[in-house]
């Protein structure tokens, strides 16, 4: 990023975003100028600057319409047409906001979460109201399942000395909610082999004194004429130079069916959703990756660290199978592997299944 002008000093979880893989945000002052600084990921070498001055930014996930906070008041513009498109003027300090898909913004005060619509003239719906666990928690992230009938809330706070993540899941059809220990987390649609539908899974990481695990369950009832998914529980490891680590970002890929877990500490772990397989670990950034997105493309991940580097990961398409079998010596899950997404390299694997 500071190869394309962007200030070290702006570079974190306060003043960059990145809602997806198409844009990142900055806010920047030059001078005596508050500037916002966007990214075009498809056109890195011309940011666009404009002369906005707000305490948060963040671009929606698909276009060029931008969402700006100045204290109480929320504002939507779109770029190109240089037009307002709504505003709204809360009645308590919004702390944490996302775009959680191309037309919604999760709105987080210190007593409950709102959605509100890009379209039309409605105002923030209250959805849900925070729950206890949450309280004095910083909070990084607000996900929903790809239906937004569940809800999640994320925060973490420092106790004795280390990072403790709380979670707050939310049932929008049972009016529930559920408090969990966990710093990281993800959704997915995933489809079982043998079930004609995709289940919803919810997956978790944390990280403590006791080690680290990732969860994986199914939330809700199974759709109709499908199997129950059977959760997963695995551990995560952290190696002896990294007790203190903990996850700090999940993200799903549709594409592989498998999850990657990034660490504070920089690490990346990519499991295979169905079995909680550990696949692959390496370390990738020395410096903390403050931010994360689903990298659309590749069925990867991208994210920025702490540097300004933007870093993506993804599954090599033409390897991962031959690796799985030989590496990691798994013929099951690199048949699972190569059946479900369509990869290269079980050839012999099936040939030999099926004598």
């Amino acid at each position: 990023l500071q190869n394309v002008g962007i200030n070290a000093a702006n570079i974190g979880f306060s003043t960059l975003t990145m809602e997806s893989d198409k844009y990142i945000c900055i806010r920047e002052k030059v001078g005596e100028t508050a500037q916002v600084v966007i990214i075009d990921m498809n056109d890195t070498a011309n940011p666009i600057r404009r002369p906005i001055s707000a305490d948060s930014a963040i671009m929606n996930p698909t276009s060029k319409v931008i969402a700006l906070k100045a204290g109480k008041t929320l504002q939507i513009f779109n770029i190109e047409m240089k037009s307002k498109m709504k505003a709204h003027t809360m009645t308590e300090e919004v702390i944490f906001w996302r775009w959680i898909s191309v037309n919604i913004i999760g709105l987080v005060t210190d007593a409950a979460c709102y959605h509100w619509a890009m379209e039309g003239d409605s105002q923030p719906q209250k959805v849900f109201d925070r729950h206890s666990n949450l309280a004095g928690c910083q909070i990084i992230n607000y996900r929903t399942d790809a239906k937004q009938q569940w809800l999640l809330l994320i925060g973490i706070s420092a106790q004795q000395n280390r990072v403790v993540g709380a979670m707050q899941l939310y049932s929008v059809e049972r009016k529930v909610s559920q408090p969990i220990e966990g710093h990281a987390a993800a959704f997915a649609n995933f489809t079982v082999e043998g079930n004609p539908n995709p289940s919803t899974l919810f997956m978790f990481a944390v990280g403590g004194p006791q080690g680290g695990k990732l969860h994986v369950i199914e939330v809700g009832s199974p759709p109709a004429g499908n199997q129950p998914f059977t959760k997963k529980a695995v551990d995560v490891f952290f190696p002896a130079e990294a007790q203190n680590d903990f996850p700090v970002a999940m993200q799903t890929s549709q594409k592989h069916g498998v999850v990657f877990l990034i660490t504070k500490y920089g690490y990346i772990h990519l499991y295979d959703v169905e079995t909680g397989t550990c696949i692959y670990m390496n370390r990738i950034s020395g410096d903390t990756i403050f931010v994360t997105a689903a990298h659309e493309a590749t069925g990867g991940i991208i994210g920025v660290n702490r540097k300004g580097q933007v870093l993506s990961v993804s599954v090599e398409d033409e390897n991962i199978v031959t690796y799985i079998t030989t590496t990691l010596q798994n013929p099951d899950l690199a048949l699972k592997m190569s059946s479900r997404c369509n990869l290269p390299g079980a050839e012999d694997l099936f040939v030999r299944k099926f004598n």
